[in-house]
């Protein structure tokens, strides 16, 4: 068992215990490895003794959990729990994970980990990216805000079953600015972008940053416009 894993196992426990719910530390210890992406504790043990893997659970920078397979381990037959109680577990244990594993930040399902880290990150490295400096040079725009990303999560493949290297990508729009006493001719404002963040996998939940980087392309919808302006 990971030491993550052991201490998050019996935090929680000692916290149920005070709310008068005695659970087993094996059964919290599924549970937690459900949380961690894998279907059995058994099945986390052999990969984190696997040497041939490059990273393990205690690698990770980032983890992100799977709650609802936790959830649906609590539930299971054999671990005794009603419905009430496994909500209870599940819960406990995520807050002991996150308490855990600090400062290793945890986030609780990949729409979690986009609003509250990658949204924010997708735009820096897009922003940032040599290519779109690039393209925006060939604007007489200047763009000095960074780029606006969607608020829903984008599709990514499971990030949990993801062998080796899990990516997220999302695209976005990135808008200009003119000075309207400057000589500068208009020749569009608008940048269409995509993003990309690439993690190696340190067990099933954990993520470590590989590389990011970004694209754009110019916006010339504004010509066509211009045109239908001009017919008679």
């Amino acid at each position: 068992m990971t030491q993550l894993v052991r201490t998050a196992a019996y935090a929680a426990s000692q916290h149920l215990a005070q709310q008068g719910l005695v659970v087993k530390r094996s059964h919290l210890s599924e549970v937690i490895a459900a949380l961690l992406g894998y279907g059995t504790h058994a099945a986390l043990t052999v990969d984190e003794a696997n040497l041939a893997l490059d990273y393990h659970l205690d690698d990770a920078e980032i983890l992100v959990l799977n709650r609802p397979m936790g959830e649906g381990r609590a539930r299971q037959e054999g671990m005794g729990m009603s419905s009430m109680v496994a909500a209870a577990v599940v819960t406990t244990c995520i807050e002991a994970l996150v308490a855990s594993a600090a400062p290793t930040p945890v986030f609780v399902g990949i729409a979690d980990f986009y609003d509250a880290h990658a949204r924010q990150a997708l735009a820096e490295a897009i922003y940032e990216a040599d290519d779109v400096a690039d393209v925006m040079a060939g604007s007489n725009a200047m763009f000095p805000e960074e780029p606006e990303l969607p608020e829903e999560c984008p599709l990514t493949t499971d990030l949990w079953t993801a062998a080796a290297i899990w990516t997220i990508e999302a695209d976005g729009e990135m808008t200009g600015e003119y000075d309207p006493d400057g000589d500068r001719m208009f020749n569009g404002d608008t940048l269409q972008c995509r993003g990309w963040l690439s993690f190696l996998k340190a067990g099933r939940a954990g993520l470590l940053m590989l590389d990011s980087g970004g694209g754009a392309a110019a916006d010339d919808s504004w010509r066509d416009a211009g045109s239908d302006d001009d017919q008679p």
